[in-house]
This record gives structure tokens, C-alpha cells and sequence, in this order.
């Protein structure tokens, strides 16, 4: 499981620009580049689902966009995409948080950080929450 969401990105005049998809079409930017453009757009991303998961908001899926010219698919920093898999892992499980946290043998608070931007949990205590979940983590570097 990935957090990846497709952006449109175009050159106007001298600048590329970059819009998520609905429901994230509220997510701009630009850069002087592709790189820059695809750089400024995970930041933004970020940005905005970090927003969404500190305010307690849904987290949309991503939308479903054919590959296409000028579409490109980006990721969030793992400080946002952590706390969004941890939380989808947990609803899909059908847990609610104080559920996780009583088989975990922690607070609920615990698991709530873990469900926030911003959080860094060890590697051992996020393969512990997913083992819980029934999930597994696998590790990729790109």
C-alpha cells in the first residue's frame, strides 16, 4: 500500500505548473523545472494531507487518471504518508484507536500520534503496529 496521488503538470511561459486532481485540486505550485515542479508538488502535497490529518479530516484516495502526457504521480514525505497508512491500516482492520491501543498494551494517545503529522515512530514500533494490524512493512528505497 502507497500514498501516491496523480498531479497534472504544464509549462506556462517559463515556469511548469502543477494541480492535484479532485478532491486535491486546491494543491498548487510550480517550479522552474520538471525536477523543481515535481520537488515543489510533494512538498505541497504534503503540506496539505499533514494539514488534513493534524484537523482530524478524511484523507481522500487518490483519484483514478489515466496515464497520460503531462501526468506525473507523486508521494508525500514519509512524515505524512506514515500517519495515513497507519490509519488506513487501522480503519481497514476495523479498529478504532482506543482498540489498537488495548492490543497494543499502550494509550490511545500513543496510537493517535502515530496518526498525526510530523510523527516518527522506530521502525520496531511501526512493524509492531502493523503486525497488529495484519499488515506487514516492507521497506524500498527508489
Amino acid at each position: 500500500m502507497k500514498v501516491i496521488y496523480p498531479f497534472r503538470i504544464w509549462k506556462e511561459e517559463k515556469d511548469y505548473l502543477v494541480q492535484g486532481f479532485k478532491p486535491l485540486e486546491n494543491v498548487l505550485t510550480y517550479g522552474e523545472s520538471i525536477e523543481d515542479a515535481l520537488k515543489n508538488g510533494r512538498e505541497a502535497l504534503t503540506g496539505v494531507l499533514g494539514a488534513m490529518l493534524d484537523n482530524g479530516q478524511l484523507i481522500p484516495e487518490p483519484p483514478k487518471v489515466r496515464k497520460a502526457k503531462g501526468v506525473y504521480e507523486i508521494e508525500p514525505n514519509p512524515s505524512v504518508a506514515i500517519p495515513i497508512l497507519v490509519r488506513k491500516a487501522r480503519e481497514e482492520a476495523g479498529l478504532t484507536l482506543v482498540d489498537l491501543a488495548e492490543k497494543l498494551g499502550v494509550t490511545y494517545q500513543a496510537v493517535q500520534k502515530w496518526e498525526r503529522s510530523g510523527t516518527n515512530p522506530k521502525v520496531a514500533t511501526l512493524n509492531r503496529v502493523l503486525e497488529a494490524l495484519g499488515k506487514r512493512l516492507e521497506l524500498e528505497v527508489a
